[in-house]
């Protein structure tokens, strides 16, 4: 097992719950003082959605259900090449350190391309609706850069 992913997985995580934690603290409580950290006017966002993180390896040719998000999601590839597609549109091509952003309730999928693995840290807000599985035709269809 190699403990540099796996401590470099469990530390993004932490800080992905910590932040989280930190801006739900934030929205909150009024902020009267100035933050250290940023320049400028910064106010907090409340948010009415729970926030989830998730980091998978995929396979090749491994991927996610069709599903949404009520709240939307952020695809970040860490490594390998990803592929996704929203319900009606072009498979799409991302490659490491490339992310996409899905909108509220758009129906998509994502996972690895047929010769390639991939590793992706997603964020996503809101619940989340499991549907059908995707097809090997909407899966293989040419994927776009």
């Amino acid at each position: 097992m190699n403990f540099g992913k796996m401590g470099y997985a469990v530390g993004v995580t932490a800080m992905s719950i910590a932040w989280v934690a930190y801006g739900q603290v934030q929205s909150s409580t009024p902020n009267t003082k100035a933050n250290p950290n940023f320049t400028g006017t910064v106010t907090p966002v409340p948010d009415q959605y729970k926030v989830a993180t998730a980091h998978y390896k995929f396979d090749p040719g491994a991927r996610t259900k069709w599903h949404s998000h009520s709240g939307g999601q952020i695809m970040l590839v860490e490594e390998g090449v990803t592929h996704h597609q929203n319900k009606g549109g072009p498979v799409m091509e991302l490659r490491a350190n490339e992310s996409y952003y899905v909108q509220p309730g758009v129906v998509h999928w994502h996972g690895a391309a047929p010769d390639a693995s991939t590793v992706q840290f997603n964020t996503t807000r809101g619940d989340l609706t499991w549907l059908e599985e995707v097809s090997e035709a909407d899966y293989r269809a040419k994927a776009k850069r």
